[in-house]
């Protein structure tokens, strides 16, 4: 027993000698940094007179959708990496004739050489100031789950996180092993109200004004043993409030949705207040 004891702490103290000696190598955005920005900043909701939310839900709930946006002194492109969040609809594991909107982190290399993430410090920031880390160091320990450590080719690109699940030994439901981002948000953290809009009104904020921010820091490195890192953070905020649902589905009658031309780079989140 002391021998495991001993051998526990010799780790732990080369993992902290480890962490001491890893050296951060400061870089500065691009000149496409900007450019990369502009495109979630885009898209606004207007409302479309064919479109009624009313029926949709009891009169007693209040559906909300925040459109999202990226400060202007986020960093989502260097002469590294460039960073985007692919939205995609795929299969819902539970339900095979409905689908999820789910958006993946892509990390495309930029370089002649190989580029490593470590997902132990790649974290997302919430309203609160509360960090959700992509891999969790001190409860993560089936590497069947979540692989910790990603390597991106030369000019490839992979995402940070992907959608994988298995069904229970049951087969009544899924157990998620890995899920990519919904940017969830909460209407009263926010301080938003069930009355603060009615179905088909909007508000729009600034950078400075939105009630609600949310941030995402990569740490990647060019180095496999990771002795040298660099950071990138990306820093989202409601930039447009919706008294309805989401603004990629119009309603054409009552049993009738179809997909509004919205672009792949609209990032929306619904929150359903009683």
């Amino acid at each position: 027993m002391r021998k495991i004891l001993l051998l526990l702490l010799l780790c732990s103290i080369s993992s902290m000698a480890q962490e001491t000696t890893r050296k951060m190598i400061e870089t500065a955005p691009d000149k496409n940094n900007q450019k990369v920005i502009k495109k979630y900043n885009r898209f606004n909701y207007r409302s479309f007179t064919n479109y009624s939310y009313s029926g949709i839900l009891p009169s007693t709930k209040c559906p909300y959708t925040a459109i999202f946006g990226v400060d202007t002194n986020s960093t989502m492109s260097n002469d590294d990496i460039e960073v985007n969040f692919i939205k995609k609809w795929v299969p819902n594991p539970l339900y095979s004739d409905e689908e999820d909107r789910v958006y993946f982190v892509e990390i495309e290399n930029k370089t002649d050489n190989p580029i490593y993430i470590d997902k132990g410090y790649c974290y997302k920031v919430l309203n609160d100031g509360s960090q959700k880390f992509y891999y969790d160091l001190k409860q993560q320990t089936d590497s069947s789950k979540t692989e910790r450590y990603i390597a991106i080719p030369p000019h490839s690109k992979r995402n940070l996180s992907d959608y994988r699940w298995a069904m229970s030994k049951n087969g009544n439901y899924p157990e998620i092993l890995e899920y990519p981002e919904d940017f969830d948000w909460s209407a009263a953290e926010a301080g938003i109200s069930k009355d603060f809009l009615v179905g088909g009104d909007e508000v729009r904020y600034t950078e400075n004004s939105s009630p609600y921010h949310m941030s995402f820091v990569i740490n990647y490195s060019k180095e496999e043993d990771f002795s040298t890192y660099s950071m990138v953070k990306i820093n989202f905020y409601i930039r447009q409030l919706i008294g309805t649902y989401y603004p990629e589905l119009v309603k054409i009658n009552s049993a009738d949705f179809r997909m509004r031309d919205v672009d792949e780079y609209t990032i929306t989140s619904c929150d359903v207040l009683f």
